[in-house]
């Protein structure tokens, strides 16, 4: 399945080592449409219901939950940006962030990647 920019999904993040999030727990997709489309790995920050303030989480409000659990209320974390094979890691779609959400979270990726000199061409 072609993931979008955008989509919430639920995945299985075991195995995983040292500080890395474990467990099964909502990603939100990062890569583009584009990308999704010819790789079989998806670009994915994951959600943490972790309150604790950190300058590199970004609140995406109300992420949907499995099973007709409870939503939670969820922090994208930033630091943890990996790309991810889903469909071997079970990922269920489940939901959508906000444009306003997304745009906060990509310009927060993008600024742990990037050095103040680089330049970001659109295509």
């Amino acid at each position: 399945m072609a993931y979008r920019c955008g989509d919430v999904v639920w995945a299985d993040l075991d195995p995983s080592a040292g500080h890395e999030q474990t467990k099964r727990r909502p990603l939100i997709v990062v890569s583009n449409d584009k990308f999704n489309a010819h790789c079989n790995l998806t670009m994915t920050v994951p959600i943490t219901s972790s309150t604790k303030p950190y300058p590199l989480h970004v609140d995406v409000g109300i992420v949907p939950s499995e099973a007709g659990e409870r939503p939670i209320h969820g922090f994208a974390e930033a630091e943890q940006f990996k790309s991810l094979d889903l469909d071997a890691r079970n990922a269920m779609l489940v939901g959508r962030i906000g444009p306003k959400g997304m745009d906060k979270l990509v310009s927060l990726v993008l600024g742990c990647l990037i050095t103040p000199e680089m330049t970001i061409y659109s295509y």
